[in-house]
């Protein structure tokens, strides 16, 4: 149904409406001129949330020269929000549309009659590859001759989150590790039994191995938003690929006092992929289901395979709530705090754009919490270096 909403309204502006609202902007020079000459993506939107009107910033970003394409739409379906088909009723309708920043700030300018900020987090799909921002929205109510329209401008803060998390997360846990390392450098400098020796020199080892891994993981992270990432595609076996993956979190934090276990219906199977890109992502999700498991309890992955298609599942015992649900994606939307996430965010980016697989999730109180993620058995020719 096109009225269907589970958020905003879903009432829409005629096309005769709307081309009047395009007229009537476009009639103030004096506006015209000043949005013309914004530093930033701005658009000119309806009561409806329908874009009447928008600058060459905003027309730049959707690759585009003229509004006659994207008049009467809403932003989130102009970029290509993955949310924005849901429902029928298009952007700002959908149960995830709660959550966003975007149409908040437009419903709470609308209802307060006064300029609203919010910061949000958009995924889109563009050409095919997941493309995230992180943005400020502001939305400001005008009018012109007793019509009421909004301003929205859009501050594209991707870089500042980035940098936030780095310092928040990266920087930090590398911090911990070097010092856990020199810690344990002083404990050898002081003298120790050959037997404590070794022991000391293997947890070194791990502390240097964990800390190469972390370099590594934001290093592909970046080159992958950049569109820089190379894949190396290989033959691989997928018990030997969930052996690795599965020795590796011995070594993770999260992996001290609970278990991975290997799913008995696990298949042996060769396919086609990026090994070190798919044991990166494997990796990534065994330490959130680790995270969110409690002490002494399993986590459980497993590989199927059905006709041409590989599945790679991660179970564990949590159920997700709703918000955390809908946001899960998102780059900088963590469960553990502002600025830390990458983690399913970067699960995502890697698998969809790099492997060409698909990433999904369910997580219910009669299924409990499973990430699945499907491959080509045999890597898209098209895609292979």
């Amino acid at each position: 149904m096109e009225d269907e909403t589970h958020f905003a309204p879903a009432t829409r502006t005629t096309s005769e409406q709307v081309l009047k609202e395009y007229e009537l902007v476009g009639s103030q020079k004096f506006f015209t001129e000043i949005f013309g000459a914004i530093a930033g993506i701005g658009a000119v939107i309806d009561e409806n949330r329908q874009i009447v009107y928008a600058n060459d910033e905003f027309l730049s970003l959707l690759g585009i020269n003229t509004l006659d394409s994207i008049l009467g739409k809403r932003p989130g379906e102009v970029i290509s929000c993955i949310h924005s088909g849901d429902v029928p009723s298009g952007c700002g309708t959908s149960m995830a549309c709660a959550y966003c920043g975007s149409v908040n700030a437009i419903l709470e300018s609308r209802k307060t009659g006064k300029k609203s900020i919010k910061e949000t987090q958009i995924s889109s799909v563009v050409n095919g590859k997941h493309k995230s921002w992180d943005m400020n929205v502001i939305s400001t109510p005008i009018s012109f001759n007793g019509n009421f329209l909004y301003v929205l401008i859009l501050q594209d803060i991707s870089d500042r989150k980035r940098r936030a998390a780095l310092e928040r997360v990266f920087f930090h846990d590398l911090l911990n590790s070097v010092g856990g390392l020199t810690g344990l450098i002083t404990i050898l400098k002081e003298g120790a039994s050959p037997e404590e020796t070794l022991e000391l020199l293997n947890l070194s080892e791990e502390v240097i191995r964990a800390i190469t891994e972390e370099i590594l993981a934001q290093r592909q992270i970046h080159a992958a938003e950049n569109g820089e990432l190379k894949v190396n595609i290989e033959l691989t076996n997928s018990l030997e690929l969930l052996d690795s993956v599965i020795g590796k979190t011995y070594f993770l934090e999260a992996g001290k006092e609970r278990n991975v276990v290997k799913d008995d219906s696990s298949v042996n199977i060769d396919f086609e992929t990026d090994k070190i890109l798919l044991q990166r992502v494997l990796i990534n999700l065994l330490k959130n289901a680790l995270e969110a498991t409690e002490l002494t309890r399993a986590v459980v992955i497993g590989i199927g395979n059905s006709g041409d298609i590989i599945t790679i599942w991660v179970k564990n015992e949590q159920v997700m709530t709703e918000d955390v649900q809908m946001q899960l994606f998102q780059r900088s939307f963590s469960t553990k705090g502002n600025d830390r996430g990458l983690g399913t965010y970067s699960i995502r980016l890697l698998t969809e754009n790099y492997l060409k697989g698909k990433v999904s999730f369910i997580s219910n109180e009669s299924d409990r919490t499973v990430f699945s993620i499907e491959l080509n058995k045999k890597f898209p020719a098209d895609f292979a270096d």
